[in-house]
């Protein structure tokens, strides 16, 4: 609950300062990446989504042949549905709209047609298979590799000593290429913790708590309590913000009369546009009928999760998305913000100050924590905000506020004045809005802060982007 407002002497100049915007990995965008899988048409997926809305693209899922061979008379050995054709198409639509392409290896299920992942991986075949991989990148223009061992295979190669070479091995291959991989959060389907160092970034793939022949059938598929667990995991196990994506379902399943699983654009179809809005049909209950999912808003919620807590949102799988006001894709970005086209952008979280006046800090509903108890005339200090270039830059403050307020934006505690953004009322101290408005700067290191103009309102982020 929030607390009554408390009096104290006013300010006249407050700096609520932000983090250093350039020359660190965290200047780069927020990371979008979506898998397309081939078995739904590479080229049909990538035409009905906005690729502008994604930073990187993994296609699903090249295996290696027997011989460890991807590529066979141009087109890949082992991946279905898909021909070399099928993969330019998205590698060019793709980088035409600023997103990376990735190729995703292996796969929850091998297919048939794929080698043994174990044998290939073995310290005398393992250059061998690494060298093909490499040649698959090449042979496609593609920006890097992801890599989804999982289950029992991951915990076999990694038993044996082989998949933290393996992924060393491929980091030499292929220099100045992405590696990254897909993991589990449940032990035996967890990546090694000495693999982590070698890879760009890591998606954690939180979901499927229930399925149609595993766990407890009365309980959701993809809680957002579920992704708080998994983040606190991998934090634990050395994951840094900066290589932590979380992940997302663009699907559910149904229980006790429903068909067994269900694309979020089919939920939409069947059940209406007000079922995007929830994460249930039906009754939650072991013998109930239902359908279990992530809406719009628990996707938005988890979004901003991986915000606060790590480098992005991973969804499976772009095919699966709804449309115009239905997609998910969409609600993602509106809460990330529009790609920037220069710089990147940078979100910070408000607590996370090196000096205040008058504020304190409280739990958020959206997770993590948030500045409160702002009276006019607080203020907040972070320091050292390198802007690497002059221009424009839009900068986002997550607002709440009963009755609503004003705030100030500055740099070096007032010596340069950058306007003032009204604070709508949002209804409660936790009902959460993004407010902005566009600054320009001069290139250089600044403290940057907010200055209290009135009092009655909540900051949970600020988030800056170069335009």
């Amino acid at each position: 609950m929030k607390a009554t407002f408390r009096l104290r002497p006013q300010v006249l100049i407050a700096a609520l300062a932000l983090c250093g915007l350039a020359g660190t990995a965290i200047a780069q965008t927020t990371k979008v990446v979506g898998y397309i899988p081939s078995y739904k048409g590479l080229k049909a997926v990538a035409d009905r989504t906005d690729l502008s809305k994604l930073t990187h693209i993994n296609i699903a899922f090249a295996n290696p042949s027997a011989n460890g061979s991807l590529l066979s008379n141009g087109n890949p050995t082992c991946m279905e549905s898909a021909t070399g054709a099928d993969i330019r198409y998205v590698v060019q639509k793709a980088h035409a709209a600023g997103a990376k392409v990735l190729v995703s290896l292996a796969g929850g299920v091998i297919p048939g047609c794929s080698g043994n992942w174990q044998t290939l991986l073995q310290s005398g075949n393992r250059a061998a298979l690494v060298n093909n991989i490499a040649q698959f990148v090449s042979t496609f223009g593609l920006d890097g590799v992801d890599v989804d061992l999982e289950g029992a295979l991951l915990t076999a190669i990694d038993n044996a000593g082989n998949y933290t070479p393996f992924i060393q091995s491929l980091r030499s291959a292929l220099p100045g290429k992405l590696i990254t991989a897909a993991t589990a959060t449940y032990e035996g389907g967890m990546v090694p913790v000495s693999s982590l160092p070698h890879f760009d970034f890591v998606t954690l793939m939180s979901y499927d708590a229930v399925g149609p022949s595993w766990g407890t059938v009365g309980t959701e598929h993809s809680p957002y309590a579920m992704a708080q667990s998994h983040i606190a995991t991998w934090k634990v196990r050395g994951l840094p913000k900066e290589k932590l994506v979380l992940g997302v379902p663009f699907y559910g399943y149904g229980f006790n009369g429903y068909a067994s699983d269900y694309g979020f654009n089919d939920i939409v179809a069947q059940f209406g546009a007000a079922a995007a809005q929830k994460d249930l049909i039906g009754t939650l209950c072991a013998s109930c009928g239902y359908i279990t999912y992530n809406g719009i808003p628990t996707i938005k919620a988890k979004t901003r999760l991986a915000l606060q807590q790590g480098a992005g949102v991973m969804i499976w799988e772009l095919s699966q998305d709804g449309t115009g006001a239905n997609s998910l894709l969409a609600a993602i970005r509106s809460e990330i913000g529009t790609p920037p086209p220069v710089g990147g952008s940078r979100q910070i979280e408000a607590e996370d100050f090196t000096n205040q006046s008058g504020v304190q800090t409280e739990t958020c509903v959206e997770g993590g924590r948030n500045v409160g108890w702002i009276d006019a005339g607080d203020w907040m200090v972070y320091g050292n905000v390198n802007f690497a270039t002059s221009g424009a830059y839009r900068v986002e403050y997550r607002v709440a506020s009963p009755s609503g307020s004003t705030l100030s934006l500055d740099l070096n505690g007032g010596s340069i004045q950058l306007g003032q953004l009204a604070i709508p009322a949002t209804g409660g101290w936790q009902n959460w809005t993004t407010v902005s408005h566009t600054v320009n700067v001069n290139a250089g290191t600044y403290n940057l802060g907010v200055y209290a103009a009135g009092g009655g309102w909540n900051l949970n982020w600020v988030r800056i982007t170069k335009l």
